[in-house]
C-alpha cells in the first residue's frame, strides 16, 4: 500500500534480509529489471547510493547499516517504460530532451533528485505517482534554474509546467534523446510511462 499523509513509511528489517545490494541508480534498475523477470513480483534490494537512497537522508553505515538492527525497509515505486515499443523499468526518473541548453526538456520524477539536483521538491517514491517538470526556457533562465535546482527554489516557476500524473505518453516528431536513472538510451519518437505502486521493497 502506497503511503498515506500522516503515517510512518515502512518499519524496521531483519537483519541481512537481502541477497543484493545496489549503490547506484543504474545498479539499482539493472537488478530490479533482472528480479522481475526471473520472479515476476517484487524485488526486495539492499541500497546504499543513488538518488532513491538520497530520498531516504542519505543515511550512512552502508551494507554494515543493512546487516545490523538499524536496517529498515520501505516500499518503493517503479515507473514501467516503453520507448517506441521497447519495456524497461526506472527507478528515480526519465529525462526526455534534444539539448540540455536548448530546446524542451521534460523530466518524469519519482524522487525529487537527480543528483545534487532537486528537480522535483514534493515528489515521494512511493505516493503512487510520478512529478512532470518540463519547460523549453531561453538560455538565461536555464543559467539562473542551474543554480536554483540545488536547493529546489526552481519552482514555482510560471514559464515550467508541473503535474502529478500516473501514466505519461507522448510521441515526438523526431527521436528524442532519452537518459534513465541518468543512463542514456537510445534516441525514440514513442514514449509510453507509468507508475507501477509498491513494486520493489527496499532496504537501507
Amino acid at each position: 500500500m502506497t503511503i498515506e499523509r500522516g503515517r510512518n513509511w515502512g518499519g524496521p528489517a531483519s537483519p541481512g534480509s537481502v541477497d543484493e545490494v545496489a549503490s547506484s541508480n543504474e545498479e539499482l534498475r539493472r537488478l530490479v529489471e533482472d528480479q522481475w523477470q526471473v520472479r515476476g513480483h517484487s524485488p526486495r534490494i539492499g541500497l546504499t547510493g543513488g538518488d532513491l537512497w538520497k530520498a531516504l537522508g542519505e543515511p550512512s553505515g552502508g551494507i554494515e547499516r543493512i546487516n545490523s538492527s538499524k536496517a529498515r525497509q520501505v516500499p518503493v515505486d517503479v515507473i514501467e517504460c516503453r520507448l517506441d515499443g521497447r519495456p524497461c523499468l526506472a527507478v528515480a526518473h526519465v529525462f526526455l530532451f534534444n539539448n540540455w541548453w536548448r530546446g524542451p526538456v521534460v523530466a518524469i520524477m519519482n524522487s525529487e533528485w537527480r543528483g545534487v539536483w532537486r528537480v522535483a521538491p514534493k515528489a515521494h517514491p512511493n505516493d503512487g505517482m510520478l512529478d512532470l517538470v518540463e519547460g523549453d526556457l531561453p538560455i538565461r533562465q536555464r543559467i539562473l534554474i542551474r543554480r536554483r535546482l540545488l536547493t529546489g527554489d526552481h519552482l514555482p516557476n510560471s514559464a515550467l509546467k508541473v503535474n502529478r500524473i500516473k501514466e505519461f505518453t507522448r510521441e515526438f516528431r523526431r527521436p528524442v534523446r532519452v537518459v534513465i536513472d541518468g543512463a542514456e538510451q537510445e534516441r525514440c519518437r514513442q514514449v509510453s510511462l507509468r507508475v507501477q505502486p509498491d513494486a520493489l521493497t527496499i532496504v537501507y
